[in-house]
């Protein structure tokens, strides 16, 4: 359980290799993969960011080769839309919050009152950055299974088949007891060529979960996604 207290980027460090059950031989990795470009505005390369690029490629390659590997009389449609549904930013980032990262990464002023706004984004970057980390310090085997510890479970056909239309699911699950859903979208950034854009879902007016896309109809289904799960886990 991580400390309810503010933590030194020791504390951090020894935080995360006890979440990955792995001793980094080079720590700085470590620092670099939890510090959001918020704390080193003045010094971009000290953020997680080049980290990010290695990770986004190292997360979709395990993926791909365990789907490939594991089910062999998938064709290429299919093991393509297993592979999408969790290299996305909602999954990624659920996957990091349920580990505590939300406490764990290092933000600077500008951003650390933030709630929702970011947060999605952060998560997200942070996973793809600490398997590159991973990737770097101990190889492809290492950052392979912990990705794989993190979403083996979504790797599944009838995973993208549950997940084929979260918002009408959504949609159909709450009405049987009257509510209402409805969608806000809390951020959009990003270049003009490659938006993001973070969407919150709320049911009755109260929100219940938020998640990143490369469109605003992405980002809505992607939270719906989350919702979903989280009230069928608590059935």
């Amino acid at each position: 359980m991580i400390p309810d207290k503010q933590l030194t980027t020791e504390e951090r460090i020894a935080v995360v290799e006890e979440l990955t059950g792995y001793a980094f031989k080079n720590q700085q990795l470590v620092e670099l993969a939890l510090t959001h470009p918020s704390a080193v505005e003045q010094e971009p390369l000290l953020s997680y960011q080049r980290l990010e690029f290695l990770g986004d490629a190292v997360v979709g390659l395990c993926v791909a080769d365990y789907a490939y590997l594991n089910y062999p009389n998938v064709d290429e449609g299919t093991l393509t839309k297993m592979r999408v549904a969790v290299v996305q930013g909602s999954f990624l980032s659920e996957r990091q919050k349920e580990l505590g990262f939300n406490r764990l990464i290092i933000f600077g002023a500008s951003e650390k009152s933030q709630s929702a706004r970011g947060m999605t984004r952060a998560l997200e970057d942070s996973f793809e950055s600490l398997a590159g980390a991973l990737y770097l310090d101990g190889g492809f085997d290492l950052a392979y299974k912990w990705v794989m510890s993190q979403v083996e479970k979504y790797v599944t056909p009838d995973s993208v088949q549950q997940r084929a239309n979260p918002k009408s699911e959504l949609q159909e699950l709450v009405q049987r007891t009257g509510g209402i859903v409805s969608y806000h979208i809390l951020e959009e950034c990003g270049p003009a060529h490659a938006p993001s854009f973070v969407a919150e879902v709320l049911i009755n007016d109260t929100p219940k979960a938020s998640a990143s896309g490369e469109s605003k109809k992405t980002a809505e289904a992607a939270a719906a996604a989350i919702a979903l799960e989280d009230l069928r886990s608590g059935e």
